[in-house]
């Protein structure tokens, strides 16, 4: 068993942490039990079972397995501490269990950690923000036998309002905004109809200072409070139009904010609510993660406090609130919540029995994950699916530094098997680099004169300067695919297929009470790529459902009204159209 892991992983062949659990549990015989305290004081149990190993690559293959699944739990659920139960006459596994303090870094400082130590990052911010520097995370390690009994969690109780949201945009003016890696879609409702939808390109990962990340988002709030006042009074012609192109810059938005501010003057109001949705951990309604690839920038400034800047990002949601009524809500959350929760008001809009509850996966710039329990909840929790180690093989893949498009190796953390490369756009170009130099040639050098992969010396790179070439690079290859190129095709399955491993992994983590998944972003929205993922995740998990939020998702007026407007498809805008049903939940609490 081990041995064929080892083997495959050697040729470069990806091994599952799922394929491993289940090749473990079913002949593991070395207790290694996980209990992990919630930070609502709940216990989740996971009884890892561990096999013997005979030498040391099988010995290091079993730990590289247990840090992987510890990490996994904490990157998906948090947690204040994490008890190990095992026989203490096993020396290794006991040896195993103390190794995981400095494994994951605890004693060292948030700046210090690397790989496994990152989620502790995470943690720590939230454990400060929900019991203000007085709980500290750790390990403990106890004998099998005194191993204590766990309830299940009680079933969520409750009624969904999700069905109440729409008709609160009435009389209203609302802004929902989704922040994304290459750019923030931003939409307004006037009166419950869809008044303004804006883009914006941008790449925060390059700013290095906290207001290079923040400004944009400030000046876009401020460019759309002017124009949905115009709006509102009926004067739409008086809109600069220019100041809301996607391609206008910073100068051109500051120059049509302040035009249309002087032509108001007196009527300009702000917005009644703001939903945000951002691409960070967000708990009770506060950033508070800081470790994703959008602020590497930030981290990477040692001429600054990276946790003084961060604060500025986790006070968004007060800066934002400037551009409110007074006492308007300014509701955040996670981008992956925010697309389970687009998805719920638009299906129950439909008609569509929740009584199971949302799960949703936005695939863009990396792999964002939502879930809305059955009474219409988001967890409080990390929910940081993309961190999660899927694979714990591919060695060869593991050599190149994260940049370099050919690496396994996450661009956060560096550790290799991230879910990151394997689940939004890196995992397309992956897989273009490492399949069309030997299968498609001419492809290959088609990308090349493209510009669309760039040699930097050794490192191969998709270009982010002087022009960013992410977009055009996935458009690219999805264009391929649906004109029938087959190696591009079996990128695409081979994405389903990946994402097929990662909902074994979140069922086993976090135990959704529905087993569906519905995918949102660029990766789904042509319906041919959408039907070559399905097809690879019925390769793994013939019975695994996916859904996609394109225009069939589109039920409420709002979203409906987008279908109808140029340039801006569902697949695109639907979180910053949910963003501001979101930001309706604080008109009712």
């Amino acid at each position: 068993m081990l041995n064929a892991f080892l083997e495959n992983a050697a040729c470069g062949r990806s091994v599952y942490i799922t394929d491993v659990r289940d090749a473990f549990q079913a002949r593991g015989t070395r207790p290694f039990y996980l209990h992990i305290t919630l930070y609502d004081g709940s216990v989740r149990r996971f009884p890892l079972l561990l096999p013997e190993t005979e030498t040391r690559a099988e010995e290091a293959f079993t730990a590289e397995y247990v840090c992987a699944c510890v990490y996994n739990l904490l990157s998906a659920l948090g947690g204040v501490r994490v008890d190990i139960y095992l026989d203490r006459a096993d020396r290794a596994a006991r040896s195993l269990a103390e190794q995981l303090d400095q494994t994951f870094q605890i004693s060292l400082p948030k700046s210090a950690r690397t790989g496994f130590g990152k989620c502790l990052n995470v943690n720590e911010r939230v454990l400060s923000a929900l019991f203000q520097g007085g709980r500290f995370f750790s390990f403990g390690i106890h004998d099998i036998t005194e191993e204590p009994a766990v309830k299940n969690p009680p079933a969520p109780t409750g009624r969904p309002i999700f069905a109440e949201l729409p008709a609160l945009t009435g009389g209203r003016m609302l802004l929902g905004m989704d922040v994304g890696g290459t750019d923030v879609k931003l939409a307004v409702s006037v009166d419950g109809r869809l008044a303004l939808c804006k883009e914006f390109d941008w790449l925060p990962s390059a700013c290095t200072r906290a207001e290079d990340l923040t400004a944009p988002l400030l000046l876009l709030t401020r460019l759309l409070r002017a124009a949905g006042s115009l709006y509102l009074a009926g004067r739409e012609e008086e809109i600069n139009r220019t100041a809301l192109e996607r391609r206008a810059s910073l100068e051109e938005m500051n120059r049509g904010a302040a035009d249309m501010e002087l032509a108001i003057g007196a009527g300009l109001r702000g917005f009644d609510a703001i939903g945000l949705s951002f691409p960070d951990v967000v708990v009770q309604n506060r950033i508070v993660g800081g470790d994703t690839p959008k602020t590497q920038g930030l981290r990477g400034n040692s001429a600054l406090d990276y946790e003084a800047q961060f604060a500025q990002i986790t006070a968004l949601n007060q800066a934002l609130a400037a551009f409110t009524i007074p006492d308007g809500p300014v509701l955040c959350i996670n981008d992956g919540p925010m697309a389970a929760f687009t998805a719920a008001v638009e299906q129950v809009t439909a008609g569509t029995d929740l009584s199971r509850g949302f799960f949703a996966h936005s695939l863009g710039t990396d792999l964002g994950t939502g879930w809305v329990r059955p009474d219409g909840s988001i967890p409080d929790i990390p929910l940081e699916v993309y961190n999660f180690l899927i694979d714990l093989g591919s060695r060869d893949g593991r050599a190149f530094s994260p940049e370099d498009v050919r690496s396994v190796r996450s661009t956060n953390t560096g550790l290799p098997g991230a879910l990151q490369k394997y689940g939004g756009q890196s995992a397309v170009f992956r897989l273009a680099a490492a399949r069309l130099p030997g299968q498609a040639p001419e492809l290959w050098q088609d990308v090349l004169s493209r510009g669309l992969f760039r040699w930097e010396g050794e490192s191969l790179t998709v270009p982010t300067s002087p022009t960013d070439m992410r977009k055009d690079c996935l458009e690219y290859f999805m264009e391929q695919a649906v004109a029938g190129q087959p190696v591009c095709q079996d990128i695409f399955r081979q994405v389903g297929e990946y994402l097929a491993v990662t909902w074994r992994e979140t069922e086993y983590i976090l135990r959704p009470e529905t087993p569906d998944r519905t995918l949102f972003g660029r990766l789904v929205k042509h319906p041919a790529c959408f039907q070559l993922i399905c097809q690879g995740a019925a390769r793994r998990e013939p019975g695994l459902r996916l859904l996609a939020a394109d225009g069939s998702l589109a039920n409420t007026v709002l979203m409906r009204q987008l279908t109808a407007r140029p340039g801006c498809s569902v697949a695109q805008f639907a979180q910053a159209v949910g963003a501001v049903y979101y930001g309706c939940l604080g008109l009712v609490r």
